[in-house]
């Protein structure tokens, strides 16, 4: 009777196999893929990571061009106080100042339809200092059935420009540094409504 006991506790246990465990640990893994795998969708102000250096010590990424994304992201993303301004100079413009625990994050401005082009430009700050430049144009000298469109996109450290995209691809850089005196500084430092339009209706 014992052997008949043991015979079959034997067995018992021979059919038990870790693939429950195994399940579980997949999806895990699935799980972790998931997280990490984000889409950027459609953004028009920042192009697709692809791989970024990490340091091991905080497994934070090193590349001033990924560290700028994400702020540029954050800006994006984030609920922030929005002050609208319009007014006219050659044509009607628009200014819209972003502001982040009454700081500014973000510039819109939009410059119009003047002659055959339009122009909005998109300044990004932390702490104070420019580190993205978005600029869109629309028009310029008529193509034959189409409509001509630019995007430009400045990443900057240090007040310099780090890369230079014309349509998503690398280009040398129209202005290549940012000093204290150009009108992406002056709008940030701006305290009335007259020194927008003054930097602005030149």
């Amino acid at each position: 009777m014992k052997k008949i006991f043991f015979a079959l506790a034997f067995m018992a246990l021979a059919s038990c196999s870790p693939s429950g465990e195994n399940k579980s640990n997949v999806a895990a893994d699935d799980t972790t893929a998931a997280a990490v795998d984000t889409t950027s969708g459609s953004d028009t102000t920042a192009d697709v990571v692809a791989e970024s250096p990490v340091d091991s010590t905080n497994n934070q990424t090193t590349d001033p061009i990924a560290m700028i994304r994400k702020k540029v992201e954050h800006i994006n993303t984030v609920q922030l106080e929005k002050k609208h301004l319009e007014f006219m100079c050659d044509e009607k413009m628009m200014v819209d100042r972003y502001f982040e625990n009454g700081q500014i994050a973000k510039i819109s401005v939009d410059f119009g339809t003047i002659g055959d082009v339009y122009a909005k430009e998109d300044y990004y700050y932390d702490n104070g200092k420019l580190i993205f430049k978005y600029e869109f144009v629309e028009g310029g000298p008529a193509c034959e059935g189409c409509i001509k469109k630019n995007e430009y996109r400045s990443y900057i450290q240090n007040d310099k420009v780090i890369r230079y995209l014309k349509d998503k691809k690398t280009e040398k850089c129209r202005t290549c540094e940012f000093s204290a005196t150009v009108k992406e500084y002056k709008l940030l430092k701006a305290a009335h409504d007259d020194e927008i339009k003054k930097t602005l209706c030149r």
